[in-house]
């Protein structure tokens, strides 16, 4: 399974034709997974209610990794093991890593922090 990261939602959003095609082919292939964090970063960024019912319906169907009661707590303290703060990868994108490595999920992601910080055989390679 793929963890899309909100980097790429955000360009699938906007019909990037470089990932839009390999995001639908996930999609039609039942290989993604999602986050909380994720769509919760893509709402917070909606600008108007058009955005947020696309946003929300994505949410709504796509399968999702669990995110409850102590997950940030956790996630801060993977951040700090993998040292995560002293490379520029902050909280929300640690508990991203944290459920993909977790989960065997690979990311895909556009971030170059999270990318340099997370072993490759976790990022999902386009």
């Amino acid at each position: 399974m793929i963890l899309i990261d909100t980097s790429v939602w955000i360009e699938f959003f906007k019909q990037n034709e470089f990932l839009t095609s390999e995001v639908e082919m996930l999609l039609k292939k039942n290989m993604v997974v999602t986050f909380e964090p994720v769509f919760a970063e893509l709402l917070y960024g909606a600008r108007n209610e058009k955005e947020k019912k696309k946003i929300l319906a994505y949410w709504n169907v796509l399968p999702k990794i669990k995110f409850s009661s102590g997950t940030l707590l956790n996630a801060a303290d993977f951040s700090n093991r993998n040292n995560y703060h002293n490379k520029g990868i902050g909280l929300i994108d640690a508990a991203i890593a944290m459920a993909a490595i977790e989960n065997q999920f690979k990311i895909w992601t556009l971030d170059t922090r999270l990318i340099s910080g997370m072993e490759k055989q976790y990022l999902y390679k386009y």
